[in-house]
C-alpha cells in the first residue's frame, strides 16, 4: 500500500500534469502566435526556422508553442500523398548503414516538408520534433490510432495516426500539429484549413478520447485506456477554437422527469448564438436547455436515440459539432 505521503506526492503529479495542460488551454498565448504567424518567408532550413520563431521568448512553453503555431498556420494537410504515400528505397550492407541512411531519409523528409508547407501526419509530427530538437527543447513522435468525426467507433488498430509529446518543465504534455491545422473531407480528397489550437497541451484524458498510442504510457494517465473503451468514449470537439469547452458530461446522464429521461451537461467559456442537438444522420433531437451554475444543460427523451450530436455555431446555417455521444 502507498503512504499517506506518497500518496499525497501521487496526487500532486497528477494535479501538476492536468494544471499545466489546463493552463496551455487557458492561458493568453497571443504574442507567441503573433510572431508565429509573422513568420511567412520561405525557410531557408528547419534549423534556422526553429531559431527565429523561438528568439524572442525564453521558456520551453512559448518555444513549443511558436513551434507548434507555425505548423499549424502554414503547412497544409497532404490528400494526394496520404492515398500514395512515400516508401524509400534503402539499400545498405549493414544494420549501421541501414540506420545512417534511414536518418538522413528523414532529415530529408522534414526540410521538405518545410520549404513546400506540405505533408501528412508523419511530417507534421517529424517536423514539430526535428525543430524542437533544433532548439532544444524536448519532445518526441508517437504512433498510434486515431479516431474522429466521421469514424468514432473506429477499433485502436485500423486508422494510423502520428502526434508528438513535448517536455516543460520536467513534465511530458500532449499535443496533434496535424488536428490543429484543419481537416478533411471523409474520403481524405480535400482539406481545407481552420486553425484548431486547442490540440496544444489539452488534458491528457480528453487527448485519450481520439488518440490511442501504441504505447500506453503516452496516454500518461494513471490508468491507461484500453482498446475497447477507447472506441467506446464520446468526443467532445475541445480543439476548436470558436466555443472553447471548459467542461462537459463524461456521459449521458440518466434522470427522471416529464418529457425526458436523459441529460448532457457542456460548459463554455464563449457562448454560441446557437445550440442544437441532433443525430449523428441530422436527425433534429427534441430537447429542453437550461443554464445551470455556468453549464448548458439538455435534457430529451431517449426513445428513438442511439446516439446524438450537439452543434454550436452563431448562424443556424453554419454550425459546428461541439460534442458526439451514444447512449
Amino acid at each position: 500500500m502507498l503512504s499517506s505521503i506518497t500518496k499525497q506526492l501521487t496526487l500532486l503529479l497528477v494535479f501538476s500534469i492536468f494544471h499545466i495542460s489546463a493552463m496551455a488551454q487557458n492561458r493568453s498565448f497571443q504574442e507567441v502566435d503573433r510572431h508565429a504567424a509573422s513568420i511567412t518567408q520561405k525557410p531557408s532550413d528547419v534549423a534556422t526556422l526553429a531559431q527565429q520563431l523561438t528568439e524572442p521568448f525564453a521558456s520551453d512553453l512559448e518555444k513549443s508553442r511558436a513551434i507548434f503555431m507555425w505548423i499549424a498556420l502554414n503547412v497544409q494537410y497532404d490528400c494526394r500523398k496520404f492515398h500514395n504515400p512515400q516508401r524509400p528505397q534503402i539499400k545498405a550492407t549493414s544494420k549501421e548503414e541501414l540506420d545512417r541512411k534511414v536518418e538522413e531519409w528523414q532529415k530529408d523528409q522534414v526540410e521538405k516538408t518545410a520549404k513546400s508547407k506540405k505533408g501528412v501526419c508523419e511530417d507534421y509530427s517529424q517536423l514539430f520534433k526535428a525543430m524542437c530538437d533544433a532548439v532544444g527543447v524536448e519532445a518526441v513522435v508517437i504512433h498510434g490510432n486515431a479516431r474522429d468525426f466521421y469514424r468514432p467507433h473506429r477499433s485502436a488498430h485500423n486508422n494510423p495516426h502520428a502526434w508528438n509529446a513535448v517536455k516543460i518543465d520536467g513534465q511530458w504534455h500532449l499535443l496533434d500539429a496535424t488536428w490543429a491545422a484543419g481537416y478533411t473531407d471523409p474520403e481524405v480528397k480535400k482539406f481545407s484549413r481552420k486553425l484548431a489550437s486547442g490540440f496544444f497541451m489539452p488534458p491528457p484524458a480528453w487527448f485519450a478520447q481520439n488518440h490511442f498510442p501504441d504505447d500506453e504510457k503516452w496516454q500518461l494517465l494513471e490508468t491507461p485506456v484500453d482498446k475497447a473503451a477507447f472506441a467506446q468514449q464520446p468526443m467532445i470537439n475541445f480543439g476548436q477554437d470558436d466555443f472553447p469547452i471548459l467542461d462537459f458530461s463524461e456521459n449521458i446522464a440518466a434522470v427522471n422527469g416529464k418529457g425526458y429521461d436523459r441529460e448532457l451537461r457542456i460548459k463554455l467559456s464563449k457562448q454560441p448564438k446557437f445550440l442544437a442537438l441532433a443525430t449523428q444522420k441530422g436527425k433534429a433531437i427534441k430537447h429542453t436547455r437550461i443554464s445551470e451554475n455556468g453549464y448548458e444543460v439538455f435534457r430529451f427523451s431517449s426513445r428513438g436515440v442511439r446516439d446524438l450530436v450537439l452543434y454550436g455555431g452563431n448562424s443556424q446555417k453554419k454550425m459546428g459539432w461541439l460534442g458526439k455521444y451514444d447512449l
